[in-house]
């Protein structure tokens, strides 16, 4: 008798370089079926979406059988999603060339233009863009850059998405989201379920796993793991010193940045002071990276300046040594801004020697420290980032900004690629840092649950402006904008209970 599974896996196995990474894995999956593969970081997750999907890396040995039945077509989204946009092609041109290649292949027609763009909105809206005709209209003119990276991806799976796949493999989807996407996102997952797609889930993300997932693989050490479970309850932080109230260290006023006549940001103003914890939060797209750019140098904006230390900041490459040090960023896209060709330890050992003054011996020495500190050892630093997972290249980029020893730390969705416990680590880490160098951490996220509570102040953008700025206290108890209590409903916490009281005591 055939088996009616759409596609199932015996005995698979991987190798690399003589080291196993996957041993003896199988299952099957079953059409309209949401299969979760869940564990830590570096686990091998990746390497079985790559093998589900037929597109495993140079250098990997497989062994095992991966069996699909005849006709199956398989979508992957693989983890860097965003590396798949084509950023020289407008987002409209690239879905509309897929929209029309998928139908001829099916159907052997082509289709009217209105039909073309029926089916794209209805990718775009899988895949958690809620779009009127007007913003559909405005977002098919534009490129990749002009998108936050949570859009990024999500266009990247729009892209797999027109292909009508039978098996959906979708390696951390939820990775950059904000609360609210994430949940759109989840709910598509749930209409291709509906639909009919079996739906492999490669993820570390609790939430999306307890919310959609019919059955949960846990994999660890490249096995899986029959007793394995999900830590999602998120541990309390330790206690970090307070640090004194001085003048702050860098002083943001009237920050504008415009893009095509439409404002990124709108007169911000923000002061940051040494040794604190602050973080941004908002909907993606509300600018938070493109602040964080401008700290850093690497975004001009049009209006207002940037006081570091009593002095004004320029923009990246007119910066002295000494100031390029002091400001380090953590970019979301981690992946990307390593260089294919060369090692992870050369690559983080030459912030020692380009902006430390460190000998090549005594760089490389530091730098396996803090890769080691960080959970990567120094076979693993050894390869080329393609050798590591995507949270192994998180770390290492921090660690990478960790060597110049920053008094100011710019941290883009650092922890979304880390399973819970490694990112508490990480984020403890962190505090460790700036506690024992008054170093002033800036961390955007949407992971609202673990900035509640490790933050000095959040600061909400929305609208190209800081709308809400306090204490996490202060927020929960006195919320005062409605966005900031959806991103925290949508993200699980109990934030979002007490706004809507407060709103309807206040209302009354």
């Amino acid at each position: 008798m055939p088996d009616p599974r759409p596609i199932s896996v015996r005995e698979l196995g991987a190798r690399a370089n003589g080291a196993v990474i996957l041993r003896d894995i199988g299952f099957g999956i079953a059409p309209g079926e949401i299969l979760a593969l869940f564990g830590p970081s570096g686990a091998g997750k990746t390497t079985i979406a790559t093998a589900l999907a037929g597109t495993a890396g140079p250098g990997i040995e497989l062994s095992g059988a991966i069996h699909r039945a005849p006709g199956v077509r398989v979508g992957y989204l693989p983890q860097h999603a965003a590396s798949t946009l084509n950023p020289a092609r407008r987002i409209g041109a690239a879905l509309g060339e897929l929209v029309a290649l998928h139908t001829r292949r099916a159907a052997g027609g082509r289709l009217r233009a209105g039909e073309r763009r029926a089916r794209i909105a209805r990718v775009l809206a899988a895949a958690a863009f809620e779009l009127d005709d007007r913003d559909l209209t405005r977002a098919l003119r534009r490129y990749p850059f002009e998108f936050s990276g949570g859009e990024r991806a999500r266009l990247a799976l729009a892209q797999v998405l027109t292909g009508a796949p039978d098996v959906l493999v979708v390696d951390e989807p939820t990775v950059g989201l904000d609360s609210l996407a994430r949940a759109t996102l989840l709910d598509g997952l749930r209409g291709l379920r509906a639909a009919g797609t079996a739906v492999v889930l490669i993820t570390h993300d609790s939430f999306a796993v307890e919310r959609v997932a019919d059955r949960i693989l846990f994999v660890r050490d490249g096995r899986l793991d029959p007793a394995g479970s999900i830590e999602s309850a998120p541990a309390h932080p330790r206690p970090v010193a307070t640090p004194a109230v001085t003048g702050p260290a860098v002083e943001i006023r009237d920050l504008t940045v415009r893009h095509r006549g439409r404002p990124v940001l709108d007169r911000v103003d923000l002061d940051l002071y040494p040794g604190e914890h602050i973080g941004l939060v908002g909907l993606s797209g509300a600018g938070k990276t493109t602040l964080a750019r401008c700290i850093a140098g690497l975004t001009r904006p049009d209006a207002g300046e940037i006081v570091a230390w009593g002095e004004r900041l320029p923009e990246l490459r007119r910066r002295s040594r000494r100031r390029l040090a002091d400001i380090q960023y953590v970019w979301q896209e981690s992946a990307a801004s390593f260089d294919p060709r060369r090692s992870v330890l050369d690559q983080v050992a030459a912030t020692g020697t380009g902006l430390c003054g460190m000998t090549h011996t005594e760089a490389r020495a530091a730098a396996t420290d803090l890769l080691a500190g960080l959970g990567i050892d120094e076979a693993q630093a050894a390869r080329p980032p393609a050798g590591l997972s995507g949270g192994q290249l998180q770390r290492a980029a921090l660690a990478r900004a960790l060597l110049a020893r920053p008094r100011v730390l710019l941290c883009d969705e650092v922890t979304t690629a880390l399973d819970e416990p490694t990112a508490r680590r990480i984020l403890d880490r962190l505090d460790d840092y700036r506690e024992h160098n008054g170093a002033t951490l800036v961390s955007i996220s949407h992971d609202l649950r673990g900035r509640l509570d490790r933050c000095d102040r959040i600061a909400v953008l929305d609208g190209a402006r800081i709308t809400e700025i306090g204490a996490p206290a202060e927020l929960r108890e006195r919320p005062r904008t409605e966005i900031l209590a959806r991103l925290v409903c949508a993200d699980g916490a109990d934030l979002g209970d007490r706004f809507s009281q407060h709103q309807l005591e206040r209302n009354r």
